[in-house]
């Protein structure tokens, strides 16, 4: 059994400082505002109001089960659309919930971006 245990410890830790470090944890985002959906529409004409706020309400519901709400300026936004999709399928979403959370994010994240606090970090 001693032979066992440092790999254990080992293994233990990796998966603490996997859990507590990734995804980097910020505030849930704000509501959806006009500029929100209105960055939505510019990449998803079809967007509304309705599919942002959804994407928003689902967001808030699945991503904090597993891990805090991640820092949506964390990742470059090319990588996005691959997390979502796979968060989507562990959190057991539906194709258009998932649409709805990636445009959520993206759009959530590219008002972040372009308000002065985040250029200032």
């Amino acid at each position: 059994m001693r032979t066992f245990k440092p790999y254990a410890l080992l293994l233990g830790t990796l998966v603490t400082a996997t859990a507590c470090g990734y995804p980097k944890s910020a505030a849930a985002p704000p509501a959806v505002s006009p500029a929100t959906v209105a960055r939505s529409q510019e990449k998803w004409p079809g967007a509304t109001t309705e599919s942002i706020t959804a994407g928003r309400e689902v967001f808030l519901a699945k991503c904090n089960n597993c891990h805090g709400y991640p820092d949506l300026t964390s990742e470059p936004e090319d990588e996005f659309p691959s997390i979502v999709k796979r968060m989507g399928k562990k959190a057991e979403l539906s194709d258009k919930q998932t649409d709805d959370v990636l445009h959520f994010v993206l759009a959530a994240r590219s008002e972040a971006t372009a308000s002065p606090t985040a250029t200032s970090k």
